[in-house]
């Protein structure tokens, strides 16, 4: 689709241009409304006709103008949809940051938190151990003082 849009507005410029040449030498009336500056402006090339002021202009000169006023008016019209675009896509952009952020710290809590429950469960491991040990001493020195106290009765 842009490259239709593209072609077309090539071919459009070359004809305004194409238009422009052609009509160099012809003449057209550009009627302005009536002003009280009437002495000023006959001076300036301009002729009055009934309530409005006239001024002859060339044709490619006009025409020109409103190609120039036309691709000024689209520049801005485009620029100011483009940087309304932007500015959604800069907030877009930070919210999708701020979700990759928390998405992070969130990641980053629950590998804090498994790496603690790994630890606790290795010292929980080694408590057992070391009660398993302490449960078979005692046993051994049950044994023990069971034998002793079957020796002195």
């Amino acid at each position: 689709m842009r490259r239709v849009f593209l072609i077309l507005s090539v071919i459009i410029l070359l004809s305004v241009i194409y238009f422009a040449i052609i009509n160099f030498n012809n003449y057209a009336n550009i009627n302005y409304l009536f002003s009280p500056l009437l002495d000023a402006q006959t001076k300036a090339g301009w002729t009055e006709q009934g309530a409005y002021f006239a001024k002859a202009i060339r044709v490619s000169t006009y025409t020109i103008l409103v190609l120039l006023s036309g691709i000024f008016a689209g520049a801005g019209t485009v620029y100011m949809f483009l940087s309304a675009q932007n500015e959604r896509v800069k907030a877009y952009r930070r919210e999708l940051e701020k979700t990759s952020i928390s998405g992070m710290n969130s990641a980053s809590k629950v590998e804090v938190l498994e790496a603690k429950i790994k630890t606790l469960e290795k010292a929980f491991n080694t408590v057992i151990d070391e009660r398993t040990q302490l449960e078979v001493q005692i046993k051994s020195l049950n044994a023990e003082i069971d034998n002793i106290n079957k020796n002195n009765g």
